[in-house]
This record gives C-alpha cells, sequence and structure tokens, in this order.
C-alpha cells in the first residue's frame, strides 16, 4: 500500500472554496496506479484556520484541546469532499473516512483518513497507518526538496534571508537512518517549529524500522511508486 500525506493548503490553499485541480489530478494518478492499493492523508489547510477563528470567536475560552478537535473534524471534512469526488470514477474507494489510525479496514483500493485525536499531527496518524496497515512505504509531499542536515531549533527565530542562507550551507540528507530523523527534530512537539517530521511520528519510525519514508515534492511521487533510480528527496529507514 501506497499511504501518501499531503498538507492541507493543498487541497484547500484559500479558505472558501477547494482546489478541484488537485483532485483531479489525484484522481488521474491513481488510476494510473489502480493495481496498487492507497491510503490518502490530507492536513486541514486554510478552511481549519477559518473553522478554528469561527470557533473561538463563539468561545473565546476554546481550550486547546477543543481547538485540536476543531482541527481533526475539519480533516474529516476534507476527506469526504475527496472521497465523494472519488466515488463518481470506477476506483474502489472506501466510502468513510479512515478516523482511527489503530483500526484496519478493508476491501477497498483507495482509503482517505483525517486527523485522530488532540497532541496527534497528522504526521503521527500517517505513521500509524502504516504501522497498522502493515505498509513498508509512506510518502509526505513536502514543499522542499530534500532534508537538509541541521535542526529545525537552530532556524526558528532566524529572518528569512537568514534561514535561506543557513538552509543552503548545510547538507543535504538524501538517506537517512530513523534515528538521525529523530535526533534531528527532537523528542518534543515545539508549537510553530517547521519540521521535516513531526518528532512523535519519527519515534514511531524508530519502534517501527521496516517502515521507509520518501520525503519529497509532488513531482517525485511517480518516481517512489515505480521504484526510480532518478527520484529526487529525502528517503528515511532502518
Amino acid at each position: 500500500m501506497n499511504i501518501i500525506k499531503y498538507g492541507g493548503s493543498r487541497l484547500s490553499p484559500n479558505e472558501d472554496s477547494y482546489d478541484d485541480d488537485f483532485v483531479n489530478s489525484l484522481i488521474f494518478l491513481i488510476e494510473k496506479y489502480q493495481e496498487q492499493k492507497f491510503m490518502i492523508i490530507i492536513g486541514g489547510g486554510s478552511l481549519c484556520r477559518k473553522r478554528q477563528r469561527e470557533a473561538l470567536k463563539e468561545n473565546p475560552e476554546l481550550s486547546a484541546e477543543d481547538k485540536d478537535w476543531v482541527g481533526i473534524r475539519t480533516t474529516w471534512e476534507n476527506a469526504a469532499y475527496v472521497i465523494k469526488k472519488f466515488q463518481e470514477t470506477k476506483l474502489k474507494v472506501c466510502p468513510e473516512v479512515i478516523k482511527d489510525p489503530t483500526i484496519k479496514t478493508e476491501g477497498y483500493n483507495v482509503y482517505f483518513a483525517g486527523g485522530y485525536k488532540p497532541g496527534n499531527s497528522t504526521d503521527f496518524v500517517t505513521m500509524s497507518l502504516a504501522k497498522t496497515y502493515g505498509a513498508d512505504k509512506v510518502i509526505k509531499i513536502s514543499d522542499f526538496k530534500v532534508v537538509k542536515n541541521i535542526s529545525p531549533l537552530i532556524l526558528k527565530d532566524l529572518s528569512k534571508e537568514e534561514r535561506d542562507e543557513e538552509l543552503k550551507k548545510a547538507e543535504d540528507l538524501k538517506k537517512v537512518s530513523w534515528q538521525k530523523m529523530q535526533d534531528l527534530v527532537g523528542t518534543e512537539w515545539v508549537p510553530g517549529l517547521n519540521t521535516p517530521l513531526d518528532p512523535l511520528a519519527a519515534k514511531l519510525g524508530v519502534e517501527n524500522p521496516g517502515i521507509s519514508l520518501y520525503i519529497c515534492q509532488e513531482t517525485e511521487l511517480e518516481k517512489v511508486f515505480s521504484d526510480s533510480d532518478d527520484f529526487v528527496g529525502t528517503v528515511v529507514s532502518g
């Protein structure tokens, strides 16, 4: 099974609409490789931020946990929208959003999952799904080409120009162990910190070294499916 995690902004780049061109490109891609199975996880995107703003307006005392639930429900809303579009095709798509990554659902070729519970990012959900479904290949779509050998904590308070300069100097990590990834991102979630992978998801990788994670741009997807030697990105394994 190919487990693919997209950021929510890929589906909802703005607060008031979905990008159907993205959905159609995803349908085209999966139809091309329909002999394989797919699990797609999509984050909350701009719609999530809108829903959270609305919830805070209704209740300024909204707890962090309740705010998380708003985000989780938004990922379910996003997944349900894409499922509806996929049901217009001949693909064998699961009609329900996968909401619990620890429970295995069978009988379909295409599945869509969302958030799980407060305190767990969709990165963690993605790795949990790989463990549950016995998948050995996970793909995280990124806006950068390759992971750099530099701690996100070092970049946290830098200006954009300073950050770009540090990233330019840092070594490319094309192949890296799960332990190295854990060392890079740390063991605790830091709010507002942009990391290649959620620390809790990295920990799950350390505990399940048989899972290989491909972090790459969307243009590299088919190279992962076909195990191409031309793949550009970072592979985390072992």
